[in-house]
């Protein structure tokens, strides 16, 4: 294991835990975190996408920059774009 690899270790698990308490989420349910890159015209290079299972239905939001570079600020604007999830 790389140090860089540590480090998006170490980000993701802060990115789970701040979606968690933005979301104000239950321990049951499951919040994953991905970092993709986008080839189609228009898409930003690199997003990342937060997606929770285990209530009714599943939601997701993008924010359009890496997922180390995510902040509260970011996560909370996500949450208020209608479009976003």
């Amino acid at each position: 294991m790389t140090a860089n690899d540590d480090a998006h270790r170490t980000a993701t698990r802060a990115l789970k835990q701040l979606a968690r308490e933005v979301l104000a989420l239950d321990d049951d349910d499951v919040v994953m975190v991905s970092e993709l890159q986008c080839h189609e015209p228009g898409c930003p290079p690199v997003e990342t996408v937060i997606a929770v299972l285990g209530r009714a239905e599943r939601q997701q939001y993008k924010c359009h920059k890496p997922l180390a570079e995510v902040t509260r600020a970011d996560l909370e604007a996500a949450v208020r774009t209608p479009h976003a999830h």
